[in-house]
């Protein structure tokens, strides 16, 4: 999750140093470049490929007595012959016109302010349905288990530990479950997968520990280049006790609950269409757990009545859907 999250940082970065180059340097440049006057030899179109732009020429003088020749941008056809013309030295050369002539360099920034716009609006409709629902979760009275679920642990709503989440390896006992049916994956993928090293054939454990340091399970997840991922619970002893097993991402995210013998002991799939909500039923459909995201943490709260191995499937599944996945 460390590399996927580097990876992505990356790519924004990246974008995000392309959209500020030129606003940046032009920035500077009409602003703090150096100051000089310039003769305007002449100015030309020039055709490359399929567009043609005007090219002027000349020579210019700064305020502090160095002299050059070249190219002067920002200038329009009729300056061609003139003297004395202000223009600002910067790194990419020497510009005049000011902002009013170089505004379209700066078209880079737009983008920037829409997204501005724009991405709180899509974060808060995106976010709205799972934030909603968690604190229903919270608020709604009854008994039954009630957690809220970060990257490391789970904890109850007053903040005393549940359980604590780290990495660890195969139980000495450990002994490979494999159960037919696993699902292909039904997109392709992504460059920031392959970059990422995501999505690639690997299997990785990590402990659940008790609020007093009791074992509670262990977690197999496997990922892989061709199929769904899969996630198993396991005891102390290394024995698969539940697959907690993708069957779709797109359009709806969907899951398959399976017994060490193969048997279906329930699924998962969204509250409604959200993709900050997920609902665990039996294999009857009855619902017996419901999760929700709430900023970093998801919120679970279990039926009183559900079973114990489909509360520890919730729990797996939650820390699936923050990042172990």
């Amino acid at each position: 999750m460390v590399r996927r999250r580097l990876v992505v940082a990356g790519f924004v970065v990246a974008i995000l140093t392309g959209l500020l180059f030129w606003p940046v340097v032009m920035g500077y440049t009409l602003t703090a470049g150096e100051k000089a006057a310039a003769d305007v030899a002449e100015c030309h179109s020039v055709r490359t490929g399929k567009t043609t732009k005007l090219v002027c020429t000349g020579t210019w003088r700064t305020q502090g007595g160095h002299a050059g020749s070249g190219e002067i941008y920002g200038l329009d056809r009729d300056d061609a012959g003139r003297t004395g013309v202000a223009v600002r030295i910067g790194p990419m050369g020497p510009y005049a016109g000011g902002f009013a002539r170089n505004g379209i360099l700066f078209i880079g920034l737009i983008p920037l302010v829409l997204a501005a716009v724009v991405l709180p609006v899509f974060v808060v409709a995106l976010a709205g349905p799972g934030r909603t629902l968690a604190r229903h979760l919270l608020a709604e009275p009854g008994d039954g288990l009630v957690v809220l679920i970060g990257r490391k642990d789970a904890r109850h709503p007053d903040g005393r530990p549940y359980a604590t989440r780290g990495t660890a390896k195969a139980p000495p006992g450990y002994s490979r479950l494999e159960l037919p049916g696993r699902h292909r994956r039904n997109y392709e993928r992504s460059t920031l997968e392959v970059l990422a090293g995501i999505s690639r054939d690997a299997t990785t454990f990590s402990a659940l520990h008790g609020s007093g340091g009791e074992p509670l399970m262990m977690i197999e997840r496997r990922t892989s280049k061709d199929y769904q991922p899969e996630f198993l619970m396991l005891d102390a002893t290394g024995t698969a006790k539940l697959m907690v097993r993708r069957t779709t991402v797109h359009p709806t995210l969907r899951y398959t609950l399976l017994s060490p013998n193969g048997q279906q002991v329930g699924s998962a799939k969204p509250v409604g269409s959200g993709a900050t909500t997920m609902k665990v039923m039996d294999v009857h459909g009855r619902e017996v757990a419901t999760m929700a995201r709430l900023g970093r943490r998801w919120v679970l709260r279990a039926v009183p009545s559900a079973p114990p191995l489909l509360c520890d499937a919730a729990i797996i599944l939650t820390f699936s859907l923050i990042g172990m996945d």
